[in-house]
């Protein structure tokens, strides 16, 4: 059966459907390229390497270097600060007076609303 045959409330429902495959389709393929785009950032390509042969007097000047860092040890290390950080188990006054204020305040906001709902005679 041809277009021309079915009646048009048919026709009208085919192009409908195939109207929704092609565009689901084309909304496959672009979270397809966006989904690879996203990955793609979580990937570093390697560190490029200088050839070694074409430099001349490189296991010379790799031995300064070494040399050079085994002098100086702590200069590369990191300083070892303390962090402040609060969510490793110890409460501290900021997060029980931030918890008492945010309960009470919704506390709040919920019975005068029920006062509002209820004045209003809505529930």
């Amino acid at each position: 059966a041809t277009l021309a045959q079915k009646p048009p409330a048919i026709v009208h429902r085919t192009t409908t459907s195939a109207m929704a495959r092609a565009r689901s389709g084309l909304l496959a393929a672009a979270l397809l390229v966006l989904a690879l785009r996203w990955a793609s950032q979580a990937f570093v390509s390697a560190p490029a390497q200088a050839p070694e042969a074409a430099l001349r007097g490189a296991p010379a000047a790799a031995s300064a270097a070494a040399a050079a860092v085994a002098g100086m040890p702590l200069a590369a290390s990191a300083a070892d600060e303390y962090l402040n950080y609060n969510f490793a188990g110890e409460a501290t006054p900021f997060m029980v007076i931030g918890y008492f204020a945010c309960t009470s305040a919704l506390t709040a906001i919920a019975f005068l609303s029920y006062l509002i709902l209820t004045k209003l005679k809505i529930i």
